[in-house]
């Protein structure tokens, strides 16, 4: 690999945790998809996925097939527990999500700030988040905001915080 590539590569890791020939490998692994398929799913032509797995470009323009790849990627984590049919209507609802925009920032994956905010409010009441938000702040501030608006805040709020720190997810 040359160095130009492999500049590319650190890039895509640094913009999206990992290179994209990594996420998407994940994704056609875990849910037995081939990389064409997946290319339609996130809303780009076979050869922009390839270019962009193999290094020879960095960034996925559309931010809509940045939050489809998200959702691909959450629905590798939770295929082992669905049917055959459930993970096809997901597939489809990923291939079809248009996202929202809100304050000019991408609010991604709202089912994912649902699961958060129910996981949360499945241990402990509003009250009790919001206890353990204040008791956070001064050791973990970013764990300490994220239980605050995730256990206090509103749906949006919830998905909003969660479009912006999923840069570093």
């Amino acid at each position: 690999m040359g160095p130009e590539k492999s500049e590319k590569i650190a890039e895509q890791r640094r913009l999206y945790g990992e290179s994209i020939g990594t996420l998407v490998r994940r994704v056609t692994a875990g849910l037995g998809l081939n990389q064409a398929r997946v290319a339609e799913i996130l809303g780009l032509s076979p050869p922009m996925l390839s270019q962009l797995v193999s290094g020879h470009r960095v960034k996925i323009g559309n931010p809509l097939a940045v939050a489809r790849l998200q959702s691909l990627l959450g629905l590798v984590e939770e295929a082992p527990g669905l049917s055959g049919d459930a993970v096809q209507r997901r597939l489809e609802e990923i291939r079809t999500h248009r996202g929202t925009l809100s304050t000019g920032q991408f609010v991604h994956a709202p089912e994912s700030s649902v699961v958060l905010r129910k996981a949360l409010h499945a241990v402990a009441s509003g009250q009790e988040l919001a206890r353990a938000a204040d008791l956070l702040v001064d050791v973990a501030p970013g764990l300490a905001e994220l239980v605050r608006v995730h256990g206090t805040g509103t749906e949006a709020e919830s998905a909003q915080h969660l479009a912006s720190i999923s840069h570093l997810m």
